[in-house]
């Protein structure tokens, strides 16, 4: 089958064509100013208001954290992008910076320069990243519409006289906006993007600005006040004389002048640097100005122009106008290079050589710790202090939120290579030890005093993450800790020294896990490689200053970390292997639990319960309760007690919970981890000769293998490639289960 190519073409052009009308593209003032009136909130809007639109067009959802429910704005996810840029956690940094915004919306002006600081590789840049990103991906919207427009000057058949293209009538009737190329003699686009609505008087586009705002919906939880750039703002120096040459040509009549404005729509993108602006650290200013009318290319403007000196502006300043400026690192540029913020920022302009520009533009930047804190020993500190907004990045400190970093970035750095599971959790694991902070007990009330005190850095990990409080502790103990999580969380989070600031960042984790992959003794990446990867990383101390801290209570213990990690991984796989074993019926430990509460609820009422094979009335069941007590207790409580005190924390619980079930796993998944340990405990030899065969069937060596053991090692194989397993993978790590015991 052939193509045709003849109808490829036309279908491709007619489709362009159609989206260029769709999207109104080209409009002349007075298409555009119906366009105002009938969708007023998209147009009266500043450089902060847009991005608040931004922020509010993708939409929040509330995320459940142990310290609280926080709001996640779903553009940091990136989902029109399939996830690619995504902000793994950092909800604290979204909601500080939605609230800036918020701020600027709600006193019209931006007036502050945006900083967002912490340690190497806390994502500050990704965060600004996927926020320019969802602008750029709304500009293409309906609702993200954004206009500037250009001077059209046509032909002398089309025009005559005034201008001084010759004749003395024009013979064009309305607006220059659409006429045909052939049809213009010159164009003068305006670099600054200068907001279509400038072109009005002040008083006159206050009065029309007032009228249509009444009828906008109340926004961002009060009124917005009107954006001070559209209100009091002025349009740029070269559009500003163009105007007024030709309004002194037209003898004062401003009908004629609007008719050579062309209203054009244009999109944000980083790549092209119109709105979007990365800037890197350097020794310039940010723009500059060199005159046009001395270009003899623009010999073609109409003779009312030529006695005016126009400039045009360019560089960073300018691109970015009316939408964002990033400054990559910007503490690492001399101080004079960007002293013209102090102005820039508080007054919305800058002056470059031949003219002033006056900006619509969100300026957000980004700096190391290191950097910050020796600015704050400059003499100019407290000035610039007034005229930024500081916004703390930490490393993360949750586990899931660490290990969704690798998950999305590793597979693609190693694509085809099996990951074997918990390989990239034991990372992130370790990153995040890395970074807690031994709390302060002589913080927290006396109850908890002890608690607080004894608590590992392991088990603020798990706290942090999902809640997990250690077992060791009584159950009003548990109780005390998450009611203080939330102020556990944020008891760093105030100072210099905040939690997250030290520690390795997810750059480093990342080297280490692409090395292990290259690990020759493994055809995949294995958790056994990451903690041999972390145990060299962790003798580098010259080059981290993470290692070299000094350890308090078991934290900034890196060595130390990776034996805890180890030991934990050795029980996740533990638990793993055995359930793969299929040896006891999934949940069979909950059963039983559930039968103890039934014959302890029992017993402590004085009634009979209903015998679940004979139907009939029976006493509770003291051999059943006296081996579960000896699992749970070792025998150092007497049943009695202990049953007492378990039916009094479940009444606790009601008491506090009257409309819920019982939530038995939060309450004693400790005590069922118990009953499910002791039942393998009680079966070590079986559990050892399953995985020897495994072991022979994986290699092939299955000579005098009984049928029986060899079922069950292939049972067990299916259920280990269902969990994520290669045969070599499930083979290393059950070899060096038997090592270890």
């Amino acid at each position: 089958m052939s193509l045709d190519v003849r109808s490829i073409v036309d279908s491709i052009a007619s489709g362009a064509r159609a989206r260029f009308q769709k999207r109104r593209t080209l409009l002349s003032f007075e298409e555009y100013l119906d366009e105002v009136v009938a969708h007023p909130q998209r147009h009266l809007r500043n450089a902060a208001r847009y991005l608040m639109d931004v922020v509010e067009h993708f939409g929040v959802d509330e995320v459940k954290q142990v310290t609280g429910n926080v709001r996640r704005w779903r553009l940091f996810d990136q989902p029109f992008d399939e996830g690619r840029g995504r902000v793994a956690g950092q909800e604290r940094v979204q909601a500080a910076l939605v609230r800036i915004l918020e701020n600027y919306v709600r006193s019209g002006r931006i007036d502050r320069l945006v900083l967002l600081h912490g340690p190497n590789g806390s994502a500050k840049t990704s965060i600004i990243q996927a926020l320019t990103r969802a602008a750029e991906v709304y500009s293409q919207t309906d609702e993200g519409a954004l206009y500037r427009f250009n001077w059209v000057f046509p032909t002398g058949s089309v025009q005559r006289g005034a201008l001084g293209f010759g004749g003395s009538k024009s013979t064009h009737v309305g607006s220059y906006a659409h006429l045909d190329a052939s049809a213009i003699e010159s164009r003068l686009p305006c670099e600054l993007k200068d907001h279509p609505l400038l072109l009005l008087e002040r008083g006159e586009r206050e009065r029309i600005m007032n009228e249509l705002s009444s009828t906008m919906p109340e926004t961002v939880g009060a009124s917005s006040a009107l954006p001070e750039v559209l209100r009091v703002g002025e349009l740029s120096l070269k559009n500003r004389r163009i105007f007024d040459a030709l309004l002194a040509t037209y003898q004062g009549d401003v009908k004629e002048v609007l008719r050579h404005v062309q209203v054009e729509r244009f999109y944000l993108s980083r790549r092209y640097r119109q709105g979007v602006v990365a800037v890197e650290p350097q020794l310039s200013v940010d723009g500059y100005s060199r005159q046009i009318t001395a270009d003899r290319s623009l010999g073609s403007l109409p003779t009312a122009l030529h006695h005016i000196a126009l400039f045009e502006t360019a560089g960073a300043l300018n691109d970015a106008n009316r939408g964002v400026l990033e400054f990559n690192d910007l503490l690492k540029r001399p101080l004079d290079a960007w002293k013209y913020l102090l102005v820039a920022t508080e007054q919305a302009q800058a002056s470059l050589d031949h003219t002033s520009v006056f900006l619509d533009v969100v300026m957000l930047a980004s700096s190391n710790e290191l950097h910050l804190d020796a600015f704050k020993q400059h003499p100019d500190w407290p000035s610039f202090k007034g005229r930024m907004e500081l916004v703390t990045a930490p490393y993360l400190v949750r586990v899931s939120d660490e290990l969704s970093i690798y998950e999305q970035q590793i597979p693609h750095a190693l694509t085809g290579q099996h990951i074997a599971p918990h390989a990239l959790e034991v990372a992130a694991r370790f990153a995040v030890l890395s970074r807690l902070e031994p709390p302060d007990a002589d913080d927290y009330p006396a109850a908890v005093h002890g608690v607080i005190k004894s608590l590992t850095a392991v088990e603020k990990m798990r706290l942090y993450d999902d809640g997990e409080v250690p077992e060791r502790l009584s159950q009003r103990e548990k109780k005390e800790l998450r009611a203080v999580a939330q102020r556990l969380f944020e008891e760093h989070s105030g100072g210099d020294h905040y939690e997250g600031r030290h520690g390795a960042s997810a750059r480093e984790i990342r080297a280490v896990l692409l090395n292990a992959a290259q690990d020759r003794r493994f055809d995949h990446l294995s958790p056994i490689a990451v903690l041999d990867e972390l145990r060299e990383l962790v003798k580098a101390r010259t080059s981290f200053e993470w290692l070299r801290r000094e350890s308090e209570r078991g934290y900034r213990d890196p060595a130390g970390f990776i034996d805890q990690i180890e030991t934990m991984l050795a029980r996740d796989l533990e638990e793993e292997v055995r359930e793969a074993m299929g040896l006891v019926k999934k949940g069979s430990h909950v059963e039983l639990f559930d039968r103890y509460v039934k014959n302890v609820s029992a017993w402590t009422k004085g009634e009979k319960l209903t015998d679940p094979l004979s139907g009939k009335l029976v006493v509770a069941d003291e051999d059943l309760m006296a081996s579960v007590e000896l699992v749970l207790t070792g025998g150092g409580e007497s049943g009695e007690d202990f049953r007492r005190g378990f039916i009094a924390q479940i009444g606790a619980w009601k008491l506090e919970h009257p409309d819920d079930a019982v939530d038995y796993q939060h309450l004693f998944g400790g005590w069922m981890k118990k009953l499910k340990e002791d039942f393998y405990a009680q079966r070590g030899g079986a559990v050892r000769r399953i995985e020897e065969a495994f072991i022979k069937l994986v290699d092939g060596d299955v000579v005098g293998l009984d049928a029986h053991e060899r079922e069950q090692a292939v049972h067990m194989r299916a259920s280990l490639h269902a969990r994520g397993y290669t045969d070599n993978s499930a083979r290393l790590v059950i070899s060096w289960l038997l090592r270890r015991r």
